[in-house]
Formats: structure tokens, sequence, C-alpha cells
């Protein structure tokens, strides 16, 4: 198994209603916010923080314990 490490900028979005959220998923996440909803800016904040994730090993057998035909 193993674990990913990524430093991140936290970046504040602004929505066009005028709301602001912290967003700390990195360039990606920011990219989908902006994609998905009313989003009028992006500005770094000044911070970073460190992601950690392992990722999901893909079951190559049958779905739900089933063996495949």
């Amino acid at each position: 198994m193993d674990i990913f490490v990524e430093k991140v900028k936290v970046v504040e979005l602004t929505f066009e209603d005028g709301t602001k959220k912290l967003c700390r998923g990195g360039e990606d996440a920011v990219y989908r916010a902006w994609g998905t909803y009313p989003v009028v800016s992006a500005m770094w904040t000044g911070e970073e923080e460190t992601m950690q994730w392992i990722e999901e090993e893909q079951d190559t057998e049958g779905v739900m314990g089933w063996e495949p035909e």
C-alpha cells in the first residue's frame, strides 16, 4: 500500500453572490469548483497544506464477492 503526499496551496474562492470559501484540494479542485459552481474569482491565501491519501485498490475479481463466469 502506497501513501501519497502532496503540498497544496489554499485558495479562497469567491462566488457570484459574494460568499467566500476556502479550497484546500489543490489546483485540480479549484478547476473542478470553477467548472461546477458560479465562481467569479480565486485567490491564493499564502497558506499551504499537506494532503495525504491512500489509493483504493481495485478489485479485479467479481462484484460483491461473486466470481466472474
